[in-house]
């Protein structure tokens, strides 16, 4: 899935599973592109416990493989409201920009 603000895609992430080719294609050519953009990790609150930021860490860490620099990323639970203000904040400052 995908969330977009103002041009600027948010690929949405279900960090209860390892990475995906289509996943990690998709992010090789947004940034193979220069195409900026953010990515959310979703489903944190139906993670195994403390499952999470191990799961985030690994994600990170095989974008590190091909990067040099990662995108900006942001952690959320709908149930929880997670990440939620800080996702808004990163949308508003995306709409501000330019």
């Amino acid at each position: 899935k995908l969330l977009w603000a103002k041009d600027k895609p948010m690929p949405l992430i279900d960090i209860r599973h390892d990475i995906g080719k289509i996943d990690m294609d998709f992010l090789n050519e947004l940034g193979e592109n220069g195409i900026p953009f953010s990515i959310i990790f979703t489903k944190a609150d139906k993670s195994r416990k403390g499952s999470f930021p191990k799961s985030v860490k690994r994600f990170l860490l095989t974008l590190e493989e091909n990067w040099e620099e990662l995108p900006p990323h942001f952690c959320v639970s709908s149930l929880k409201n997670l990440g939620r203000n800080e996702v808004l904040a990163h949308i508003e400052e995306m709409l501000n920009a330019e």
